[in-house]
């Protein structure tokens, strides 16, 4: 139970050797958004409905998988089925809508988008079956047995729709549950090497007055805090990176004489784990509606998408 340093010699001579504590990045350069993910750590996404934190939790994702070939296991419910998905995948992927209609991907940017989604992303579909955290890990571990492949990632979104598994040390309290069932998420992930993502809400805020770029009164929610997540502050306590995405009313004034645009969202780093891996701040993005894709704004104004790396080559890509 416990350990001196003379006998992790080997462990210590490994972080000796690091020049670089980062994890992977996620398509923005550090001085733009230094938010890095990390193997054998653990993210924890909170943020009130329709605040856009599972479709930047998705692009992050593809970004991963276009830079560092990293394979992902997805239980979303909320999102939608399966299918559709695996419809939003490829429609991030790509950047046109994967049904068809005026804008929509061509026949052959469908067949890439499908490849690159069917190599990247495995979705949990249990359909009726409960799901508990338990479960769910197992059920990751077998699918990395029978495909004979690596899942670098995890995403529960949102955690309430896993299954609740108390036992009598929780003596009924959603506090210590969630103390325990979270301290279970880190472990896992420091076990088997992966990052593992819980998605979040926030528990109801009141709402605050504040004035948009016209000068008119404007009533909105604030952007949350770590400990407004539901649940408590524990999320806070036992969490490695925390994430809070949050979208600003139209025209809020925001303090640089400009006012929010309607696709603006930012991204507050409210905790980052271990030292080094990420920036504390908030960070301005914008979600691109037309190609379903984030970008973000230079010192010049000037659109700066993720780089996605030389393997982002849809129209390269061949049928599975």
């Amino acid at each position: 139970m416990y350990t001196r340093l003379h006998n992790l010699n080997a462990e210590m001579f490994e972080i000796r050797l690091q020049k670089d504590v980062k994890g992977k990045g996620v398509g923005w350069d550090w001085e733009m958004l230094p938010f890095t993910i990390k193997e054998g750590c653990t993210t924890y996404i909170g943020s009130a409905p329709a605040s856009g934190k599972t479709e930047l939790w998705f692009e992050f994702l593809i970004n991963l998988s276009c830079l560092h070939g990293w394979r992902h296991a997805i239980f979303s419910p909320e999102t939608g089925s399966a299918a559709e998905i695996y419809a939003e995948l490829c429609y991030k992927y790509i950047g046109k809508p994967y049904v068809q209609g005026q804008n929509s991907m061509t026949n052959g940017e469908q067949v890439s988008a499908e490849m690159f989604v069917n190599e990247h992303f495995i979705v949990i579909d249990p359909i009726d079956e409960d799901l508990t955290i338990t479960k769910f890990y197992s059920l990751i571990d077998e699918i990395e047995q029978k495909e004979g492949i690596k899942i670098h990632t995890t995403t529960i979104d949102p955690c309430n729709e896993l299954s609740e598994e108390y036992i009598g040390s929780d003596l009924g309290r959603e506090d210590k549950y969630l103390s325990r069932i979270l301290g279970m998420v880190r472990k896992n992930a420091r076990k088997t090497g992966r990052h593992n993502c819980v998605i979040n809400h926030v528990r109801d805020q009141p709402m605050v007055t504040g004035k948009t770029i016209a000068g008119t009164d404007v009533s909105y929610f604030p952007i949350p805090s770590a400990r407004d997540f539901a649940g408590g502050q524990v999320w806070f306590r036992k969490g490695l990176s925390v994430l809070i995405p949050w979208r600003p009313p139209y025209g809020l004034a925001n303090g640089d004489g400009t006012g929010a645009e309607k696709n603006e969202v930012h991204l507050k780093v409210a905790k980052s784990k271990p030292k080094g891996v990420s920036k504390n701040g908030i960070y301005k993005m914008f979600l691109d509606v037309d190609r379903y894709q984030y970008y973000m704004l230079d010192y010049k104004g000037n659109r700066v998408y993720a780089n996605r790396g030389s393997y982002y080559k849809p129209e390269h890509q061949t049928k599975f």
